[in-house]
């Protein structure tokens, strides 16, 4: 759906289905790059389950206008305000990538209406290397074709896909072309200056979940389970894919979010 928040235009995924104010919600947070095409297999299938399901393209991203947003702060700031005006009371909130940074910060605010937190394919801390961010300044395409094949497990690699008619690569690339050329360069500078991610994870007091990833080149294993440390309270889940995993293993992803989900009560 379109709104005019801050008097930009703003588009927000629900899985083809209206907000219903007595359903639970789960709010998805794309990555560096990326948009609310990343989570389609996501909204579709937790909007059919009776929940509200929402994944916001965030100013310059996807469908939504706007300037970029130049930290994982302004974009916490820009996501709770957002919340706040589509009248969302009781969520989760479910980061994928730098998504995870931004939920971390996110737990900052105290809400009381945040009622729990996903961590896909995530780090605390998501440093990014001078080739990448040069490329992403200069030559945005060439960056996110090395980020769209590198993040790929080798079913992604081999454009294996579970579902009829889908090409990872290919279409990897055409979500991360959708955005403003600046973006990218956005994103991943704003991946580089957060440091405060384990420091903040020790003030996490809500259960909960870590879906990591085997293969990952983009936000290694290893730091996705020194994260998963860090809480107080997290269940973790390893998958056999890359960093992609929303699409490459959306089926294995589903489940265990939807158990989550129902474990919470919400």
């Amino acid at each position: 759906m379109y709104l005019k928040f801050k008097n930009i235009e703003t588009f927000i995924s629900t899985g083809g289905k209206k907000l219903n104010s007595n359903q639970p919600t789960i709010c998805f947070i794309h990555g560096a790059g990326q948009n609310h095409f990343s989570f389609v297999q996501q909204t579709r299938y937790f909007a059919s389950r009776g929940f509200n399901a929402i994944a916001p393209d965030f100013p310059g991203h996807g469908f939504s206008k706007g300037q970029c947003n130049s930290s994982i702060e302004d974009d916490t700031i820009w996501l709770s305000e957002l919340l706040q005006e589509i009248g969302i009371n009781e969520f989760v909130i479910a980061g994928h990538s730098q998504g995870c940074l931004t939920a971390i910060e996110f737990n900052k605010l105290s809400l009381k209406s945040l009622k729990g937190i996903i961590f896909i394919a995530g780090s605390a801390k998501i440093p990014v290397n001078d080739f990448l961010i040069e490329k992403a300044k200069n030559e945005p395409e060439k960056a996110y074709k090395l980020m769209v094949t590198w993040g790929h497990g080798k079913h992604g690699s081999f454009s294996i896909s579970e579902f009829p008619g889908h090409h990872h690569l290919g279409e990897g690339f055409k979500v991360m072309e959708m955005n403003h050329k600046s973006a990218l360069i956005n994103d991943l500078s704003s991946c580089n200056k957060y440091e405060k991610g384990l420091d903040e994870l020790k003030n996490i007091n809500l259960d909960c979940l870590a879906i990591l990833a085997k293969f990952d080149l983009m936000t290694p294993l290893k730091f996705g389970k020194k994260m998963v440390e860090y809480i107080n309270s997290c269940e973790c889940h390893v998958l056999d894919c890359g960093h992609f995993l929303p699409t490459e293993k959306p089926k294995e992803l589903n489940k265990i979010i939807y158990q989550y989900l129902k474990n919470l009560d919400i």
